[in-house]
């Protein structure tokens, strides 16, 4: 009898880790799997873990660490996947965003953004969040004529190819409008998707300041 998935996975009982860089110690729990592949992304970035947890730790404002190296470790996972299913119709599209002087970004099936590039981070400005593994509209409100959901449908179906919309970003004391073209890459045989959302225009605009 062939194993089922759940069968074949092996013993994920999160381990205790002391990692260390600089005199700061850091205790972090994780499943074996995400030790791996932290790992692996330390040595493929030339540092030790130690190094690579400690610049994570630097950035990071939320309450649990572990989770945040558990999501830094899906997203490279979700990168990689789009590097190689992607490469031999479409090059390396993650590659060609970020290394793009146009604004843009990659998403997932389910709209999760998996990678963006520095100019899609100056448009939305310095106080933007972070972005990596956040869905689409949590980061970026989008107007269209028809449900996004509906849009999202299209492109996932191949019914749609593109769609073009309109997309917004507030902060206090200013908002960043833009036009933008939603492009499906679709490998049907396989069932792998991802989108590209590129910015086509931008108009920047801002509150004018009280005045007495």
């Amino acid at each position: 009898m062939a194993q089922t998935p759940a069968a074949a996975i092996g013993d994920q009982t999160p381990k205790p880790r002391i990692v260390q860089h600089r005199g700061r110690r850091f205790s972090i729990r994780l499943e074996p799997v995400f030790w791996q592949a932290l790992d692996a992304l330390a040595e493929r970035q030339g540092m030790r873990l130690g190094r690579f947890v400690a610049e994570h730790a630097t950035t990071y404002r939320g309450a649990n660490f572990a989770s945040h190296l558990r999501v830094v470790c899906m997203l490279d996972a979700g990168q990689s996947l789009a590097r190689a299913s992607l490469r031999p119709s479409h090059g390396s599209l993650v590659d060609l965003v970020t290394e793009c002087t146009s604004p843009g970004l990659v998403l997932s099936r389910q709209r999760t953004i998996i990678a963006y590039n520095e100019s899609l981070a100056q448009w939305l400005g310095p106080g933007h969040k972070p972005l990596g593994g956040a869905e689409l509209t949590s980061v970026i409100q989008v107007r269209t004529r028809r449900p996004l959901n509906e849009i999202w449908d299209g492109l996932l179906s191949g019914a749609l190819a593109r769609a073009d919309i309109n997309v917004l970003h507030v902060e206090p004391g200013r908002v960043v409008a833009a036009g933008a073209r939603l492009l499906a890459l679709r490998e049907p045989e396989t069932a792998i998707f991802y989108a590209v959302l590129w910015l086509a225009s931008g108009i920047r605009t801002a509150p004018p300041s009280a005045t007495g």
